[in-house]
């Protein structure tokens, strides 16, 4: 049986003798750290016996009713005997959170298997692309109702780590142990620039200070790049010379109030600075000899009114050579550091390049290097779900 998110099934359609299976767990997350974990709950769905939580600091509940194992071409996996589980456990809530960087948006696949001896019996498959930056998940509950165990598929994103399920769950976590005695002082390293922020590597953020007032000023983000020229076909009709590559900046907007679109040169919808969507495209340049760049400016006077900003590149005429084009963003906030992000890894086979997101937190903005490459606005939109429907556009 293939679950499919909220389908719920009697656990003896799945396994024939209804009490003792195994659950094998895989969460495929290239470069993330998933911890999976096996809450035992009560009638409210608490931890009321916090022995009853199963992960790889507690392999196996006091009864044997729920122990860590995994199946054969599963990551984790917990073996299950509901007939040792005491009348106090009403349910078992299967977890995942990640230890580290990382949201759950970049899940390439996972699945739960019921495995009854070595067969496969049941599954839930899912994926990156049904959450967004959570980094826990519910993602399977095997419950008691009237005295018949059934299973659900839940899916369901849960903000933050291990640590916020089991207080979820009504747990308590362990206190961090006091720190050491400070050591004696060394040396001082050269001051900071605070003037200006670099962010490094994929999934760097900084969030810039909340405007006291509400009102950020101008937020101006300024693409600045170098066109090298490209090869141009000799012959009759090869053209007048070389033609150069023309990188663009735009970006996808989502407003408070729902409403979605892009701002980009390509279709000429340029936006507007005093109006929905409060963000306008200065100009194209189509050489990238222009010594001020290209310029998205965003008014910050209404950022109360912005839910996020996905800013991208992307280049509309020309090979991609993204190496070559040296491309850099920097993000320039009256009374705020200065932010740069460089496009420092490269896919020449993908013209389209997400740089990095604006986020409204609480008034603030947040700021996430992204700088993933996609073959169009359409792979990107699916990537970040925004929803919006594309038709082919071009330049006047």
């Amino acid at each position: 049986m293939n679950l499919t998110r909220g389908q719920r099934a009697k656990i003896a359609d799945l396994v024939p003798n209804g009490q003792r299976f195994t659950l094998g767990v895989t969460v495929s997350a290239p470069g993330m750290i998933v911890d999976i974990a096996c809450f035992g709950l009560d009638a409210d769905a608490k931890l009321s016996d916090e022995r009853y939580m199963t992960f790889f600091n507690q392999p196996s509940t006091p009864c044997g009713g729920v122990a860590l194992a995994t199946p054969p071409g599963d990551t984790a996996g917990f073996a299950i005997d509901l007939s040792r589980l005491p009348a106090s456990i009403a349910r078992l809530t299967i977890t995942a959170a990640i230890e580290g960087a990382g949201t759950m948006s970049q899940i390439a696949s996972g699945q739960v298997r019921f495995m009854d001896g070595g067969s496969e019996v049941g599954r839930f498959a899912f994926s990156g692309g049904d959450f967004a930056q959570e980094r826990a998940l519910m993602l399977l509950e095997i419950y008691r109702k009237d005295g018949v165990w059934r299973t659900c598929a839940l899916g369901q994103g849960f903000n933050g780590g291990l640590d916020a399920l089991v207080t979820h769950f009504g747990g308590t976590v362990a206190e961090t142990p006091p720190a050491p005695p400070p050591e004696p002082p060394k040396p001082q390293a050269p001051p900071v620039d605070l003037s200006k922020i670099t962010l490094e590597k994929r999934g760097n953020s900084v969030a810039l200070e909340k405007a006291a007032n509400g009102n950020h000023g101008e937020i101006l983000i300024n693409l600045k790049w170098r066109s090298l020229p490209q090869p141009q076909k000799k012959g009759l009709f090869g053209g007048f010379g070389p033609k150069r590559t023309d990188l663009d900046i735009g970006c996808l907007y989502e407003l408070i109030d729902g409403d979605k679109s892009a701002v980009q040169a390509l279709g000429n919808t340029f936006g507007s600075y005093n109006t929905p969507p409060y963000i306008a495209l200065d100009a194209d340049d189509r050489t990238g000899t222009s010594s001020e760049g290209e310029n998205l400016r965003i008014n910050g006077r209404h950022w109360d009114r912005i839910r996020r900003v996905l800013v991208y590149a992307f280049i509309y005429e020309g090979a991609p050579n993204w190496a070559e084009a040296n491309a850099l963003i920097t993000l320039k906030t009256p009374g705020q550091p200065e932010i740069e992000v460089r496009l420092d890894s490269h896919r020449n086979d993908r013209p389209m390049c997400a740089i990095a997101l604006l986020e409204n937190q609480g008034g603030a903005v947040k700021v996430t290097k992204l700088v993933d490459y996609y073959r169009g606005h359409v792979d990107m939109d699916l990537a970040h779900r925004w929803d919006l429907e594309w038709a082919r556009g071009r330049k006047d």
